[in-house]
């Protein structure tokens, strides 16, 4: 039970920046203690009646390399054709001083060839809600050639950029549908994360819920889990996931 459920909060990591898939398919079969580090843990036996504070507490940190991330991209592509990894050896996200970049990637935004580089800020805006704000993006776009046909459609890098994150948001929630489907799980997408980008700030939310976790865990054992804390350095993202409120 504890191998699917520090599995399950992995995979759920791994789309809020770049997709979404089963946690065996991003090979995390190989994880060792060294990538789930429990801080804290107050084990406490059930009652028949259970109250709060006689749940099982959980405070640990989760760490996602960027290889994880990486594979789960590709997932994500699979099931979204609008999305394209350029090459396959070659990294898709990884930290660039403070900030986050992905590159690596094309996309086929409405008959417009894009190949973007994005510097995003990721940051915790409040308890399950993490906020991707692009501060930065480089881009190539170029026509296809049955839109060079038709009237020109107007191009800026505000529009791509909704393109571009309206491939990126379909594809993750294709992917965790496939996923669930699979797994035989009665949830939407939806139920797990819920995604919005909004151009005015130039920044993707995603709010995060822990309902899915009532599929691997019996009712009555632990606590409601939350994502409180988030941060990233030169391997990976840190993920402080607690029940504690």
């Amino acid at each position: 039970m504890k191998n699917n459920t520090f599995k399950l909060l992995i995979a759920a990591a791994g789309l809020l920046l770049c997709g979404g898939a089963s946690a065996s398919d991003f090979g995390l079969d190989a994880l060792g203690a060294e990538d789930i580090r429990v801080i804290q843990a107050d084990v406490r036996a059930p009652a028949p009646q259970v109250a709060a504070d006689e749940l099982i507490g959980v405070d640990m940190n989760v760490r996602v390399p960027y290889k994880t991330l990486k594979k789960a991209t590709l997932m994500v592509a699979a099931g979204e054709r609008r999305l394209t990894i350029i090459n396959k050896d070659a990294p898709v996200v990884f930290k660039s001083g403070e900030f986050l970049r992905i590159s690596n990637i094309h996309i086929d935004a409405n008959g417009i060839s894009v190949t973007p580089t994005l510097t995003l800020k990721p940051y915790l805006e409040a308890k399950n809600r993490l906020a991707i704000r692009v501060q930065r993006i480089q881009l190539h776009a170029s026509m296809e050639p049955s839109v060079k046909a038709a009237s020109l459609p107007v191009i800026n890098e505000e529009e791509v950029m909704m393109q571009v994150m309206d491939v990126m948001i379909k594809g993750v929630y294709t992917a965790l549908n496939n996923f669930l489907k699979e797994k035989q799980i009665p949830m939407k997408a939806e139920d797990v994360v819920r995604m919005q980008y909004n151009k005015a700030d130039w920044t993707l939310r995603a709010t995060v819920s822990s309902r899915i976790m009532g599929q691997f865990i019996p009712p009555g054992l632990v606590g409601e889990l939350h994502l409180t804390g988030f941060s990233f350095n030169d391997s990976g993202l840190v993920l402080t996931i607690q029940t504690a409120g």
